[in-house]
């Protein structure tokens, strides 16, 4: 027993140290010819257990789509006699017709035989079996611009039942390449046969110029075969390999010496809107305008930024640009919208000028410009400054010669004098006015003669209590960093502070001269109105603020900025 099991000890490890040495590889593929459509396995075989990286087909990308490469390993063991072995199988796709050569490969310091390979069009084929599934491309121009929208139509032909599938997206070297719109389905004839047709449309923006192939769409899936038994519920399904035909594009350089912003498009639009009233806009009040820019056929990283210019005596806060792409009619439209708060310094007219953004159309290749008209607002008043009168015009009246003092017919006389004269109604009435003035300021006088006594202090205790009324609001306000309620408030109180109710806060600043001043509030309107609108602190604006405070009282308590008494004291 011993002497048995020490002999096959023995010739088990002989056996092993003879198949472990190098033997033969072969290659070989299970068609010959081979459609310009459909799949092929191409097989690699080792006498021997080799490592399962030593086979890489990556060498046939340049003919074939190479799909997956399984691994399978055999032992065999016949009269103390084993045997190893190590398949490799690929699916391979060609890419088009023709002949071609797969390479002989080096496998563990053995090489394969070379193989030539017949690729026919699909229409050489007489038989209608092999043509269950089929796919079709498409593109919408020959030639296109850097950066332009291509359509790439693929259509998925299917003759019998599937099971299972998966369709790939087309590949483009350097290019942006997106599924638009949702797939169609529906039923087609084709070579006298029905289909179901699934159609799918691709988005492709190529990023660099030159000469191009799209390489098709791969499919893969199962179809049912009615032609093997199925058992129970379970039906019997064949895996199908499909790949779209390539298509040839050449993409244009941009134009030479092209100055602006590369755009290229079939149409871009420039609106704006306007927020509020533009009847209504008043000075030191923000006005936001919104700048939407649209073109169609590109993503919206391609679009440019809107350079709006604004005059001097404005302050503007602009907000962060949202951009957007969608898609309508299987085309890609992109928009980008910029929002900028507009605060007016004084009333008047203000001009903005007109906005131009170029673009180059792709259909007329040529350099055009979408344009936002010059606009002029009409600035109104702050709501706290004095309008002023509008001058009223004295009424022209004309002396016409209508009556002859020796004219005695009392008819005439009555017909002329029944005329309404809206000259002398208007002269009365302000006559009326006048006299009714007259009598209020009289009376007015009479009754508070007797106070015209009221001391200094007393007249102008009113403004200082308006000024601290003002100060606790805004003092509130700053302590809780409400940005809005400081924008409201804080040029009512520098108003009342110089004693001029009509300013506004940017005419206030300009008299008080305080750079510190200024710089807080720059920052709050920058966080009220911009994008900076969680870091804002009031504090250091309060504390701006308090020497203006104390400066508005002298040492008595009464204000400086007092206005003098209607009857002075004698």
């Amino acid at each position: 027993m011993k002497f048995l099991l020490l002999s096959l000890s023995f010739f088990m490890l002989v056996s092993s140290q003879v198949g472990a040495q190098p033997t033969e590889v072969v290659a070989s593929v299970d068609k010959n010819p081979v459609m310009a459509d459909e799949s092929f396995n191409l097989t690699i075989t080792a006498n021997d257990d080799v490592d399962r990286s030593a086979f890489d087909p990556s060498v046939l990308m340049k003919d074939f789509v190479v799909g997956r490469t399984s691994v399978s390993t055999q032992t065999q063991m016949i009269n103390f006699n084993t045997t190893r072995t190590t398949i490799w199988t690929t699916l391979l796709i060609p890419r088009k017709q023709g002949r071609f050569t797969i390479p002989a490969f080096n496998v563990d310091g053995q090489s394969t035989q070379a193989i030539p390979l017949m690729v026919v069009p699909v229409s050489a084929n007489a038989s209608a079996q092999s043509r269950d599934i089929f796919i079709t491309t498409e593109l919408d121009v020959p030639e296109a611009y850097l950066q332009q929208q291509l359509r790439y139509t693929v259509k998925l032909y299917l003759g019998q039942d599937l099971q299972r599938g998966s369709l790939a997206n087309p590949s483009l070297e350097n290019a942006d390449i997106r599924q638009i719109g949702k797939d169609k389905e529906y039923n087609e004839i084709k070579d006298g046969r029905r289909y179901r047709v699934i159609e799918r449309t691709f988005a492709i923006i190529p990023q660099q110029s030159g000469n191009f192939t799209i390489d098709g769409p791969l499919f893969e899936g199962e179809i049912i075969d009615n032609s093997r038994q199925s058992f129970g519920f379970f039906n019997r399904s064949t895996p199908v390999n499909r790949v779209g035909p390539s298509q040839d594009i050449i993409v244009l350089a941009i134009p030479p010496n092209y100055p602006h912003h590369w755009l290229p498009s079939d149409y871009v639009q420039i609106n704006e809107e306007w927020q509020g009233d533009p009847e209504q806009y008043h000075a030191g009040e923000p006005i936001t305008r919104t700048i939407t820019l649209t073109a169609i056929g590109v993503v919206e990283e391609q679009l440019p930024t809107i350079n709006g210019t604004y005059p001097d005596n404005v302050k503007t806060y602009p907000d962060q640009a949202e951009t957007a792409t969608v898609e309508k009619d299987q085309t890609l439209i992109a928009q980008r919208k910029e929002s900028v708060a507009i605060i007016p310094s004084e009333p008047g007219q203000l001009v903005l000028p007109e906005i131009s953004v170029p673009w180059f159309n792709v259909l007329t290749k040529k350099t055009e410009y979408t344009t936002l008209p010059a606009k002029t607002l009409n600035i109104l008043p702050s709501v706290n400054q004095t309008a002023s009168p509008i001058p009223q015009l004295k009424p022209e009246v004309t002396t016409e010669a209508v009556t002859n003092p020796n004219q005695s017919n009392p008819q005439t006389s009555t017909v002329m004098t029944s005329e309404p004269d809206r000259t002398w109604q208007i002269v009365s009435a302000v006559l009326l006015a006048t006299w009714l003035i007259t009598l209020a300021l009289w009376i007015w006088q009479v009754k508070f003669r007797s106070k015209k006594t009221l001391s200094h202090t007393q007249q102008i205790k009113q403004p200082q209590h308006s000024v601290n009324a003002q100060w606790s609001s805004l003092e509130k306000a700053l302590s809780q960093a409400d940005k809005k309620s400081v924008a409201i408030l804080l040029p009512h109180f520098l108003a009342n502070i110089l004693g001029q109710s009509h300013l506004t806060l940017s005419q206030s600043l300009q008299k008080l001269g305080d750079q510190q001043l200024v710089n807080q509030v720059n920052l709050m309107l920058a966080a009220q109105y911009g994008q900076a609108t969680k870091d804002w602190n009031g504090e250091a604006l309060k504390q701006a603020l308090r020497p203006y405070l104390k400066g508005a009282t002298d040492k008595s308590g009464t204000s400086k900025q007092s206005l003098k008494p209607l009857y002075p004291s004698a």
